[in-house]
């Protein structure tokens, strides 16, 4: 999913990220990027968080792999800090950014999908997902996105094998195995 999104964006990501200010003719919105953030801070990060439970559901990972990936973007690109504007606004959180991209990339959802929750225009998402992705790939790809290597290897293999899954490796099509509990809007689906 990472991969298509950089190679959507090689054409555009000049235009994207160089692009500043408003369109003329526009009616500027006022979101309240602060009230979104708060918001997102109570539902998810606070102490005493919201939905504190429901996290690894609602972004598909634990909230340990999500803070890694936050301060592994934040400190590559300054993009993901929030900074004031000409006028003293201060900008979009890395949470709420961060936020945007992995849902989007979770939840294969459009750019314009968050304006409601997180208060972030569609321009704004679509430049957060290409820097997000450009900055995933550049601090965490050489450890995690590369080939695997013998032990690598090994490792799962001898994993899958204890959990009786033969060949793992050689195979990516499991559809021979009976998807027993499917559920029934699904069946013939897969």
């Amino acid at each position: 999913m990472m991969q298509a999104v950089l190679e959507g964006a090689e054409g555009t990501e000049e235009h994207v990220l160089n692009f500043k200010g408003s369109i003329k003719g526009h009616r500027v919105l006022n979101r309240n990027r602060a009230r979104g953030h708060l918001t997102l801070m109570a539902d998810y990060f606070a102490a005493d968080a919201l939905f504190a439970d429901h996290f690894r559901r609602r972004f598909r990972t634990r909230k340990t792999v999500f803070d890694r990936l936050y301060h592994g973007v934040r400190s590559y690109d300054g993009y993901f800090v929030p900074k004031k504007d000409a006028v003293g606004t201060i900008g979009f959180s890395g949470y709420q950014k961060c936020t945007a991209a992995l849902r989007m990339l979770v939840y294969g959802t459009a750019a314009d999908s968050w304006d409601e929750y997180l208060r972030m225009s569609e321009s704004i998402c679509g430049d957060v997902m290409i820097r997000f992705v450009i900055a995933v790939v550049e601090v965490f790809g050489p450890q995690y996105l590369r080939e695997p290597t013998v032990a690598d290897r090994e490792r799962v293999r001898a994993i899958s094998e204890a959990r009786g899954w033969l060949g793992l490796l050689g195979s990516l099509d499991c559809m021979h195995w009976k998807w027993k509990n499917r559920p029934k809007a699904l069946q013939g689906q897969y």
